[in-house]
């Protein structure tokens, strides 16, 4: 299954179900790509791979009008650190202005591509069970993200909370290429203003971000970040963007 969304007018999404991979799946991959599927010890994690990673490649190119065996993908630069090894995914060849960044749990994947090729980061978690529930609330949410969480006294609400601060940083973060590396606790990513939220990060990489929820059913957190343009406000924010993402024909 695969599902098509809109942000605003600058940002796509891509969503769907991992099916079992067949032969065209593989060979859309990288061999880099196939390696690593299967160095997956579980073979329904490396099917899930293998399709998520093919259906993004072919969505990628259908927007670059080329065979999705033909793309390359390669990062940038850690804006933290200088390394190759984890800054943001980059298309490598062909030439191309797009930016993008794609997520997995399970059989779910959500891709989010910018048009325009501003920064972009996504984020999709199945909501399950945590241990030490209580200590990563402490060590990863900021004052205010704790305050959210901790006031809710249903279990399944407060795990539900969390989730939906941690795929709004892991959105982010991504976004602005540091990763998890960036600091989780130091973000506040707003998570008890309703709707959007717009997020002003410091530091290597810096850079002001729109965060959205993406609703993809009651088991599932995801967030997607998008790099707003230099000189924008609220003021001059274009009355066709929406607060939240919607689903399209």
């Amino acid at each position: 299954m695969t599902s098509s969304l809109l942000v605003g007018s600058r940002l796509r999404l891509w969503h769907g179900t991992a099916a079992r991979p067949v032969a065209r799946d593989w060979k859309a991959l990288s061999p880099e790509e196939r390696a690593r599927a299967h160095r997956f010890m579980d073979p329904a994690e490396a099917g899930h791979y293998v399709y998520a990673h093919a259906t993004v490649r072919r969505i990628i190119a259908g927007l670059l009008h080329c065979p999705a065996e033909a793309i390359r993908f390669g990062r940038e630069r850690c804006p933290g650190c200088g390394s190759g090894e984890h800054g943001r995914p980059r298309i490598a060849s062909p030439h191309a202005e797009l930016g993008f960044n794609h997520s997995r749990s399970r059989a779910t994947w959500l891709l989010a591509v910018a048009p325009q090729g501003q920064r972009v980061g996504a984020d999709v978690e199945e909501i399950r069970p945590l241990n030490a529930f209580q200590g990563l609330v402490d060590t990863c949410l900021a004052a205010d993200e704790r305050g959210y969480v901790t006031q809710d006294t249903d279990p399944e609400r407060r795990r539900r909370r969390f989730y939906r601060c941690w795929v709004r940083k892991e959105a982010v973060l991504k976004a602005v290429g540091t990763g998890l590396a960036g600091g989780l606790a130091r973000l506040d990513v707003k998570p008890y203003e309703a709707g959007s939220a717009v997020i002003t990060v410091g530091g290597p990489g810096s850079g002001r971000f729109r965060v959205h929820d993406v609703a993809l059913g009651p088991r599932l957190a995801a967030a997607v970040a998008e790099e707003l343009p230099a000189g924008w406000s609220e003021l001059s924010r274009d009355s066709s963007e929406r607060t939240s993402p919607e689903f399209i024909n």
